[in-house]
């Protein structure tokens, strides 16, 4: 059964024919040993049927293999940054299709799709041929919404504007060719967006028709004039005024929708009338991946630092991925960050993850027969809040996940993990130090917070465990087993209803390639390419790719410029560099020279950081008393030797020619003088140790400085100017 799961991809080949085929699971159902699979690559491709213990016996004899495939021509990228007509094209495609896709296996069968196709021509007046294309692209594409974008990149002039000329653009008038109009150029499209703005966009709800009246009115005048009290606008020549076609077009193709309805009704109508319903409220789940639910919450315990053990740091925030039908736990997030989407975004990537390689990370080893998910679902519920909004959009049309969000204030809806917050404080943290005992404290009670003893790290090795723990060994007599699962004896263990699941259920597990799901979900930033390195938050990385094409001897020889990167808060080890918009990606490794951020989080580093600015800060008050003493000193100095040099200047009357010249002089007899005091003399001898005699200048211990010097200098002379 291992990679047999609802849209693999499987290579299939023929040594006789030396032929290969590329094909998708569209459908399986483990109970009638059936699978629909359809071609990929073929244009005419429609879905068949296979057994299941066919697919089983073409892997076993590796006449099939699973394979990664991944559609390039499906953009990975967020609504926002899509096309409007592209946007437009595709609703209307899955409009089209939606009531036949979702009548799974129904759909499948030749005789019931004729029936629906036929259904959708006379609803859509589409062509059946065009329904069949569009059927062929969803499924082909891993039944994805975006597979029905159209493929634009493929043809010229992709996105660029056609520019205005004498010639009047668009289809000629069938009667009339007094008035041909004029031509929508920037000026007039400007003027076409400060009416939508001032007219429609507005509290009075003014319908586009009158929009566009009032457009006219305002800006396509040329002069006023009064009858009585009332200004009438004198209007522009009929050929010089754009039409109301016009206004409509560049209205449907410039405009936000969401914008508009907002503004014209309002935040609470928008979201209870207009905002797309992303799912339904049923909460009933037929197998494994058929339904997750997530959720957050603040932990009953304070942690410490990772660097400095003394400083409280507050409360973790825990986030939950639970398997409606099994119970099990298919990702986790414990940080600092949230409740918000990067801590969801975290916790649904975890969903992803091969877990013994997560676990090893914090130190824990596991068998992969104990953390055995690693999918995303078909639906996932959560409550009002961090999957509201448009940033759950790849979630939903890239990754092909339907998002579920509650009615305010019913947390019921999603009890279940609800209830495993419930379980985490009675088994887990209330026993740890710093674990909130009660939320309001008695005076004179020993304040909690001073207990806590935990990093983030150490906390999380809690966790995991007690994840383990429950998906292995937590046995729910409450649960509701079916006759089937009691006849097989079947535990209500979440691991032994999820293997049951996979088994006798077909379930909605998804299996995409680990790196899409991170580049889609993981949190995006810019770097700066560098003459040290890559530099992103304060560490520097390489990858192959910036040495194979110099990047960091452009940037110390030019100058620095920027990339997009996604990172994983949990660990600073790797950075991931976007490339070709999206459909790859290089990994950049930390340099060894910031080996101390190894292993680390970013919330941990983000606290050395700051603790070495304000120890930088502190220094620098520090020093300052210090350098004023030294800074006194100095002035001290300087003052008295100014003193000293003027008053034997003036005695000696010295002129500047002879100071200068006889600089050289002076030197040596400097030296000479700082050779005698500076001189080691062992003992009270005058021998000279290596038996040789010394020359001595005859200098008795009496006399002033000045006599010595004096005494020096009438010597060099007469040995002359050997040094």
């Amino acid at each position: 059964m291992d990679g047999l799961i609802e849209n693999a991809v499987l290579e299939w080949s023929a040594d006789e024919l030396q032929m290969t085929y590329v094909e998708r699971i569209l459908w399986i159902n483990p109970v009638c040993d059936k699978v629909i699979t359809i071609v990929l690559e073929d244009e005419k491709a429609f879905p068949q049927s296979k057994t299941l213990s066919e697919m089983v016996s073409g892997i076993q004899t590796k006449k099939c293999k699973p394979i990664v495939w991944v559609d390039n021509r499906i953009p990975l990228i967020m609504d926002g940054k899509i096309a409007p007509k592209s946007l437009e094209i595709r609703d209307k495609a899955w409009d089209a299709i939606r009531l036949i896709v979702l009548e799974e296996p129904d759909c499948y069968d030749s005789r019931l799709r004729g029936a629906m196709i036929q259904e959708a021509v006379v609803r859509t007046g589409l062509h059946k041929s065009t329904i069949y294309r569009y059927l062929r692209r969803y499924w082909q594409g891993g039944k994805l919404k975006n597979a029905l974008l159209p493929f634009y990149e493929n043809c010229g002039g992709s996105g660029e504007e056609r520019k205005s000329g004498e010639v009047k653009r668009g289809r000629p008038r069938k009667y009339d060719d007094q008035y041909a109009g004029i031509n929508a150029d920037e000026e007039i499209r400007q003027l076409f967006r400060s009416g939508i703005q001032l007219f429609y966009n507005t509290k009075d709800k003014a319908p586009l028709k009158r929009a566009y009246q009032l457009t006219i009115q305002k800006f396509f005048t040329s002069g006023y004039r009064y009858d009585g009290a009332n200004k009438i606008p004198i209007l522009l020549p009929p050929d010089r005024l754009p039409t109301f076609t016009q206004f409509k077009y560049w209205f449907r193709k410039e405009s936000d929708l969401q914008e508009s309805l907002i503004k014209r009704y309002g935040k609470n109508k928008f979201n209870q009338n207009s905002r797309p319903v992303l799912g339904s409220s049923t909460l009933e789940s037929f197998g494994p991946g058929s339904r997750y639910q997530i959720d957050a919450t603040i932990a009953d315990v304070y942690l410490v630092s990772e660097y400095r053990r003394e400083w409280i740091i507050g409360r973790p925030v825990i986030y939950v991925v639970i398997d409606v039908f099994s119970r099990l736990i298919t990702g986790i997030y414990i940080g600092l960050e949230g409740p918000s989407w990067l801590g969801a975004m975290m916790a649904l990537a975890n969903t992803t993850e091969d877990k013994v390689r997560f676990c090893s990370e914090y130190g824990i080893e596991i068998d992969p027969e104990e953390w055995i998910c690693s999918h995303l679902p078909q639906k996932l519920t959560a409550d009002r809040g961090e999957l509201e909004g448009h940033k759950p959009n790849n979630l939903i049309d890239v990754l092909g996940v339907d998002v579920e969000n509650t009615a305010p204030y019913r947390a019921d809806w999603k009890g279940i993990v609800e209830q495993q917050f419930r379980l985490l404080n009675l088994r887990t943290i209330h026993f740890v130090p710093g674990a909130v005992k009660e939320r309001m404290r008695e005076r004179g009670d020993r304040d909690y917070r001073l207990d806590a003893k935990l990093t983030l790290r150490e906390f999380t090795q809690i966790i995991i465990k007690y994840v383990i723990y429950h998906n292995n060994h937590h046995y729910m007599s409450w649960y509701d087993r079916s006759e089937f699962m009691i006849a097989e004896d079947v535990s209500p263990i979440p691991r032994e209803l999820w293997m049951w699941g996979i088994k006798n259920r077909t379930g909605r597990l998804r299996k995409m390639p680990e790196e899409i799901v991170k580049l889609n979900l993981l949190y995006q930033g810019e770097a700066t390419v560098t003459g040290l390195g890559i530099q992103f938050k304060g560490m520097y990385y390489s990858c192959e790719l910036a040495l194979k094409e110099q990047w960091f001897i452009q940037a110390r020889t030019g100058r620095s410029w920027r990339v997009k990167v996604s990172y994983d808060p949990r660990t600073a080890n790797h950075i991931y560099l976007w490339l070709d918009k999206g459909n790859s990606f290089e990994v950049c490794t930390l340099l060894e020279r910031e080996e101390r951020y190894r292993d680390k989080r970013f919330e941990e580093i983000d606290d050395l950081l700051a603790l070495e600015r304000q120890q930088v800060r502190d220094q620098e008050t520090i020093r300052l008393q210090p350098l004023s003493e030294l800074e006194a000193f100095t002035q001290t100095i300087v003052q008295q030797a100014e003193i000293k040099t003027n008053d034997a200047l003036k005695k000696t009357n010295t002129s500047k020619r002879e100071r200068i010249k006889g600089i050289k002089q002076n030197r040596k007899i400097e030296k000479e003088a700082h050779r005698v005091s500076e001189a080691f003399q062992l003992g009270q001898t005058d021998k000279n140790l290596s038996g040789a005699k010394a020359k001595l200048v005859p200098m008795s211990a009496e006399g002033s400085t000045s006599d010595k010097l004096a005494k020096i200098r009438e010597y060099l002379m007469e040995e002359g100017d050997g040094d």
